[in-house]
């Protein structure tokens, strides 16, 4: 009973103090490697941010702190940066990284801002909650496709 209490206790921990909530099919904690693997129909939540996926993995660190998230598997999202930058997704995996703001998406990977319906696509992207800055990588046979808007 102990380590189910610590367990739930995990997955309410988050850096903006907002309640993480992840449903799934199968849900398994290792103490150990201090990790969280959810399977099946994975649906995580976070204020206005909402990830889908396959699978998820969620790292901790010794405090139990989050410091990684990895999706897995048919993933989509919705991540709001700010009041006036939420992006609506897909990859197949997404890796985002705490403590430097680095969202990763790898291999099929397009993002929409939802504000302007700009929109990118790539073999990767990353993209940083804290500077904004996003950055795109091609494939051998796929270019980076980018469709913004243009004021005249």
């Amino acid at each position: 009973m102990k380590k189910i209490l610590f367990v739930l206790m995990f997955l309410f921990i988050c850096v903006n103090a907002e309640e993480l909530k992840v449903t799934s099919k199968y849900f398994h904690y290792d103490m150990a490697k201090k990790e969280s693997i959810f399977k099946g129909d994975v649906n995580a939540t976070k204020g206005k941010d909402n990830i889908l996926a396959d699978e998820m993995i969620i790292f901790f660190d010794k405090n139990k702190k989050p410091l990684k998230f990895i999706a897995t598997g048919n993933v989509r999202f919705v991540i709001s940066l700010d009041k006036n930058a939420t992006y609506k997704g897909r990859s197949d995996i997404l890796v985002y990284q705490l403590h430097n703001g680095n969202i990763i998406l790898k291999g099929n990977a397009k993002i929409v801002k939802l504000e302007t319906n700009e929109s990118v696509k790539g073999n990767k992207i990353i993209l940083n909650r804290f500077t904004k800055n996003a950055e795109v990588t091609g494939g051998e046979k796929k270019p980076v496709e980018i469709i913004i808007k243009v004021n005249e």
